[in-house]
């Protein structure tokens, strides 16, 4: 009976353990796939009751655009694609989103659509859709596209360059075919005094 309690004793110090809140902190296996997404803290349960662990520090801010130029960008991708329900995505230096835009009348999806864009672009510092054509000739950066679910090789995602300093990328989602998004994207750099890429 003793052996019994204790190895029951022993079970439910391991429960305990996997149950308390420093070990609960953080889901990652419930995270998004998307840079910097950490998952869920707790489970996505209310803070338990008791001390808490420390906060974790905090992911250090990339370079970006300041928020005003990215509304900027965003309004005038939009402009550029009237007749297109399209959304907009602006991604940091670390890949990271800055921004989501969605017009009104534009499914939500184009969001997740246009950060892959943006996040190809910034990741290859080349316009997303050049990254398509080279995986036609190189396997292996094909491979790492397929491999990748935040890779999307469409066109419509471009490297953000002011005053010549990569600073993120855009990604525009929602015009047919893709092409037109790269233009619509290219005219969003251009309100702004950023470089297009070509």
């Amino acid at each position: 009976m003793d052996r019994l309690w204790g190895r029951l004793g022993s079970v439910l110090i391991v429960l305990a353990a996997a149950m308390s809140p420093a070990s609960a902190q953080w889901d990652a296996s419930k995270a998004s796939g998307f840079p910097g997404d950490r998952g869920r803290m707790f489970g996505g349960l209310p803070f338990p009751t008791g001390p808490l662990p420390p906060r974790p520090a905090e992911t250090p801010v990339s370079p970006a655009l300041p928020m005003d130029v990215a509304l900027v960008a965003a309004r005038a991708a939009t402009a550029a694609c009237a007749g297109y329900h399209v959304g907009v995505a602006i991604v940091d230096l670390a890949g990271m989103p800055k921004l989501y835009f969605i017009a009104d009348g534009t499914a939500g999806n184009h969001a997740y659509t246009a950060f892959r864009k943006a996040f190809t672009a910034l990741t290859f510092r080349q316009p997303s859709e050049q990254v398509g054509e080279a995986t036609k000739t190189d396997a292996r950066l094909r491979d790492r596209v397929v491999a990748d679910g935040n890779l999307l090789t469409f066109a419509g995602g471009l490297p953000i360059v002011m005053n010549g300093r990569l600073v993120g990328a855009i990604g525009v989602s929602g015009a047919e075919p893709s092409a037109v998004d790269e233009r619509c994207a290219v005219a969003a750099l251009r309100r702004i005094g950023a470089t297009p890429t070509d």
